[in-house]
């Protein structure tokens, strides 16, 4: 007897293999979905979408009207040949234009197109007048701009940037020019910088070095290293370290805002310049130093103000008339080149106007100067006080007596009146040494050659011809001088 055939039984299936086969189907899904979103989000970033998006963006953020050339990718890497901003009402600035702008990507998170390099061939950066009438409409994150641009799929939009976040931007040459109505008042050229932007806060941290800058009617100053922060119209100058002329050397902090023309509001602390780069060519034979000190420049562009005090180090006087003059009278050839061991000065000047305060030049053991100098173009008008050693004046006769009549701080004092240009200043001094020694000399003369000798040192009393009482002084001295010299 056969045995019956068993049934088979039917397979049930295994909850595991379900689970695995539903996820790995899930999974190739999703993964392939978020290929389709990255190959989609991707060729918008490629396209001309966002290109337009990040020009209108930049107008947003920059107030200007802004133009951006096409969009070149190598991999991660995105170059534009030109950027263009042009400034409206409510701008910083009139002008911005970028040359040779390559960008290395980092991909979108958190909604934020990130970069974190840029690197710019060339900067043009001009504040003037000059701007856009119309204003456009602000756009708000997560809003699609106004345009003929190619709008984002609306599937793809909340996946989008809304923002672009930059972390750093090397910059091969930035030039900067502020421009009134007479023209350029100041220009920042040739200059290597490196930008650290916040969009948020809408400071910009910059440092740069190299090239130079003018001013109106200044020297050029050479940009050794420079550390500040850009806001708007402002910059905030955090440290500065300039040259100027051959060897001169400045360190600096402050304000400058290119606004309404501009303003600046500087301090700087200035060193290792020579007289001689100061001066006129007239005096660089008769002046020799180093100055040294603080200066502080203040005003808009074409109406600066500079004001400080200037201490001069290794200073040398030499071939002024009067020093020649005291040097002959006293047999002292200390005074026809005389070392300074002290030479200070408060100063204020505009450009046309100088004014000297508390000024102070010292020789040890021989002579002082003090007190102050106008220099208006180029006349002068000096009010100083000379004080030499008591005894320097002995060899001319009626000086200590009539002349050099003050006695203070180890030196006799005789005020001098500084008049005439900076090419040929005159003083009053030499007259009054020339009328003291002739006063002097002929005081000892017979009762009616004296009334005749005083009436020729100052006849009818009137100190109006001063002139003539020099000439005819001069006369008198020049008679009289092989007594001076001891002939």
């Amino acid at each position: 007897m056969s045995a019956n055939p068993r049934k088979k039984s039917k397979r049930s299936l295994n909850p595991l293999t379900v689970v695995l086969v539903t996820g790995g189907v899930i999974l190739v899904l999703l993964v392939g979905g978020l290929l389709v979103v990255k190959s989609s989000l991707n060729a918008w970033l490629h396209g001309d979408g966002f290109r337009e998006w990040l020009a209108r963006r930049a107008e947003t953020v920059l107030k200007s009207e802004v133009t951006l050339g096409e969009l070149k990718w190598s991999g991660s890497e995105v170059f534009a040949a030109k950027f263009t901003a042009t400034g409206r009402a409510e701008a910083a600035f009139s002008e911005l234009v970028l040359d040779g702008v390559r960008a290395k990507t980092g991909g979108v998170s958190d909604r934020a197109f990130h970069v974190p390099d840029v690197t710019v061939n060339r900067l043009n950066l001009n504040f003037s007048s000059t701007r856009k009438a119309a204003a456009a409409p602000e756009i708000t994150a997560g809003a699609e701009p106004a345009g003929e641009s190619p709008k984002i799929p609306e599937w793809l939009s909340g996946l989008a940037p809304n923002r672009v976040e930059i972390d750093r931007i090397h910059i091969a040459t930035t030039n900067v020019a502020v421009e009134k109505a007479e023209g350029v008042v100041f220009t920042l050229a040739g200059v290597q910088t490196t930008m650290e932007p916040d969009f948020q806060s809408g400071v910009w941290e910059v440092s740069g070095k190299g090239g130079t800058m003018q001013v109106p009617n200044q020297p050029e100053i050479r940009l050794k290293e420079l550390g500040m922060r850009w806001r708007g119209s402002e910059l905030f100058v955090d440290r500065c370290a300039l040259g100027i002329y051959k060897d001169g050397h400045i360190e600096g902090r402050g304000e400058i805002g290119f606004g309404n023309g501009g303003t600046f509001d500087i301090d700087l602390d200035i060193s290792t310049i020579a007289i001689d780069d100061l001066i006129t060519a007239e005096w660089r034979d008769r002046l020799e130093g180093v100055i040294h000190g603080p200066v502080r420049i203040n005003g808009t562009p074409g109406g600066l103000v500079y004001e400080g005090t200037l201490n001069v180090t290794e200073g040398v006087i030499e071939s002024i008339p009067v020093l020649k003059r005291i040097a002959q009278y006293t047999r002292s050839d200390r005074f026809k080149r005389i070392v300074l061991n002290e030479a200070k000065a408060d100063f204020k000047s505009d450009g046309w106007r100088v004014e000297l305060r508390n000024l102070a030049l010292q020789s040890d053991g021989l002579v002082r100067i003090e007190g102050s100098v106008d220099i208006v173009g180029d006349q002068l008008e000096g009010d100083l006080r000379v004080g030499v050693t008591p005894g320097t004046m002995r060899w001319i006769p009626g000086a200590e007596r009539l002349v050099f009549v003050e006695d203070r701080d180890g030196f006799r004092w005789a005020p001098l009146r500084l008049t005439g240009t900076t090419a040929e200043p005159k003083e009053d001094l030499s007259a009054r040494l020339i009328a003291a020694a002739g006063e002097s000399l002929i005081g000892e003369l017979p009762g009616g050659l004296l009334e005749g000798a005083q009436e020729l040192l100052n006849p009818g009393g009137d100190p109006a011809k001063s002139d003539e009482i020099i000439k005819q002084g001069q006369k008198v001295l020049d008679l009289l001088s092989p007594f001076l010299k001891g002939q």
